[in-house]
């Protein structure tokens, strides 16, 4: 096989959670009568984290304000902890794909910008607790990806070489993330960002299917 080890992304990498997380940023901002956005304009406010999130969908008028952003990023983590299943689902063909993978002897695992808190009950809810050997969100001992020492530490729990190792996601900031700790980036087109992106970043691969992404990792002709 090319690779021992597959570090996923979550949202829009293998589970699509772009309607809820839409759907959580607008009940914020109906809250306190600000401009609302289309479920697409998120596609372009989600990937570095729900803190950055919340600050992208406040009013430009609220920079800098530390007492209404903490207002309103606890109201999206209040809402979205009770409406994070509404429509979230695993793309067509992931856990087939996590699957095949796993049985052929490649150890798998998530990081994501995702608060950490948020993203394990997903994980877990829709994988299970056997696909992934680990699951790491974001946590405030680490900036959030690209910066590499949060993927450093992720592979240092997995015993894993970073040249031997893939990080999967759909969107630049995954692509520097990979590249930033010294991995291989693949980039997966059905997610949130597309191909062009993808392709501006440098990724190294970028698949239109889990089973293109299968053949990548098992070095399948």
């Amino acid at each position: 096989m090319a690779f021992t080890h597959v570090i996923f992304d979550l949202d829009g990498t293998i589970l699509n959670t772009l309607d809820d997380l839409a759907q959580a940023g607008n009940h914020t901002c109906e809250l306190h009568g600000w401009p609302t956005f289309s479920t697409d304009r998120y596609r372009y406010k989600v990937g570095n984290g729900m803190l950055k999130l919340v600050e992208r969908f406040m009013p430009a008028e609220y920079a800098g304000d530390g007492r209404m952003f903490e207002v309103a990023l606890a109201e999206f983590r209040a809402y979205y902890a009770e409406h994070s299943e509404d429509h979230t689902a695993p793309y067509p063909g992931i856990e087939a794909m996590l699957d095949e993978l796993r049985r052929s002897g490649v150890t798998l695992a998530v990081l994501t910008n995702k608060d950490h808190a948020a993203a394990t009950p997903l994980i877990e809810r829709f994988f299970g607790s056997d696909r992934f050997a680990l699951a790491q969100g974001r946590i405030d001992r680490f900036a959030p990806k690209p910066d590499p020492a949060i993927t450093r530490f992720v592979l240092d729990q997995l015993g894993a070489e970073p040249g031997r190792a893939l990080y999967v996601g759909d969107s630049n900031v995954d692509i520097l993330c990979g590249h930033n700790a010294g991995m291989r980036a693949a980039g997966v087109s059905w997610g949130f960002r597309g191909r062009d992106e993808l392709a501006a970043a440098n990724a190294d691969y970028i698949v239109d299917t889990p089973e293109e992404l299968i053949r990548i990792v098992l070095d399948r002709a």
